[in-house]
């Protein structure tokens, strides 16, 4: 039992050479001999770890060439019994995200483990200590934390099966399921239209590296050429208390002549609308729910979180049991309308 937990771990040292790019994909790899002088061990253990990382299709031992590194893109054959789920629990959609996603994986015999980076550790270190606990089924709901492309290159080559949660942007390495973006804003202009709103403003965040609210802008953009657009700092992201009433009122004055509101996220609506109180008349749109929020009329596409949560077990699955045959996709699932208030 020593024994294998001993070339089990030093295979996982190979990997995270390979990850941390000591060794590089397609390069060769020291020879048996020196493999075990510079860890500590017998060549026979070090050449049982390389016969495991050979059969994960990680390395590639050619007669008379030597030991390189050749990882493959593709999925992975296995099971789903265990899925990761890395996730910022301080979002506010946090809690009925994770009820659907159990929900889901209950129905599919899953067991859901959580997992939050912690504060000072990179997303790619966190997700390399998910890998050497040989978990290999990861949904990853960034939020507000940044991946490279290199290092969803690297997982996927070492054999980590993963989808990527609102995430609007299509990658080669994991699949992406996220609100359809423009059908949302499509939907509420409509509805904001057929409440006589013919100048409509829109709110949203000013950071455009975040593909959702990029798309969201457009597509306002592209249905109401020159309207309003009011950006607010992402620095208020999840602290929208310590946005001071007088920025607010400011914003509201350049679209005090506008007679709708689509709030690009939900949240936006809580300050705004408070500050505009009784006296605000004018129809409201919001992607996601803003409980407490009041107004004339509100039209809102909520977030179809079982759904999504379908569609991640989905692709999972074809991860899988389909390894061959999968291509990365991304997946957008339609929001659910909610009736105006």
């Amino acid at each position: 039992m020593e024994e294998k937990s001993l070339y089990r771990n030093i295979k996982t040292q190979i990997c995270r050479m390979i990850y941390k790019d000591i060794y590089k994909d397609g390069e060769n790899i020291p020879p048996e001999r020196k493999l075990a002088e510079d860890l500590g061990v017998s060549r026979v253990t070090v050449r049982k770890a390389l016969k495991l990382l050979e059969e994960d299709h990680i390395i590639e031992r050619i007669q008379g060439s030597g030991t390189r590194v050749a990882l493959e893109y593709g999925a992975r054959t296995g099971n789903m019994d265990i899925i990761t789920l890395v996730a910022p629990a301080q979002n506010a959609f946090f809690s009925r995200f994770v009820d659907a996603f159990q929900t889901t994986a209950e129905a599919m015999d899953s067991l859901v483990l959580y997992k939050q980076k912690p504060s000072g550790m990179s997303l790619e270190e966190c997700l390399f200590r998910i890998y050497e606990k040989d978990l290999r089924n990861v949904v990853l709901w960034l939020e507000d934390m940044e991946i490279s492309y290199e290092a969803l290159r690297k997982l996927r080559g070492l054999g980590m099966n993963m989808v990527l949660f609102d995430s609007a942007r299509k990658n080669d390495y994991a699949d992406a399921v996220c609100l359809d973006n423009r059908d949302a804003v499509d939907t509420l202009i409509m509805n904001l239209r057929k409440a006589d709103c013919n100048k409509i403003g829109f709110i949203g965040w000013d950071d455009e590296t975040v593909e959702s609210v990029k798309i969201r802008e457009e597509e306002f953009l592209k249905l109401c050429p020159g309207g309003i657009v009011v950006r607010i700092p992402r620095k208020y992201h999840d602290h929208l208390d310590r946005l001071e009433d007088s920025e607010v009122k400011k914003y509201m004055r350049t679209m005090k002549d506008c007679e709708g509101i689509l709030y690009a996220v939900g949240e936006l609506a809580v300050p705004f609308e408070r500050i505009a109180g009784e006296q605000n008349n004018r129809p409201v749109a919001l992607i996601d729910e803003a409980p407490g929020v009041t107004a004339r009329e509100i039209f809102t596409v909520d977030q179809d979180f079982m759904g999504m949560s379908e569609r991640i077990f989905d692709c999972l699955k074809q991860q899988n049991q389909k390894a061959g045959a999968w291509k990365a996709g991304l997946y957008q699932v339609k929001g659910i309308r909610v009736n105006p208030v």
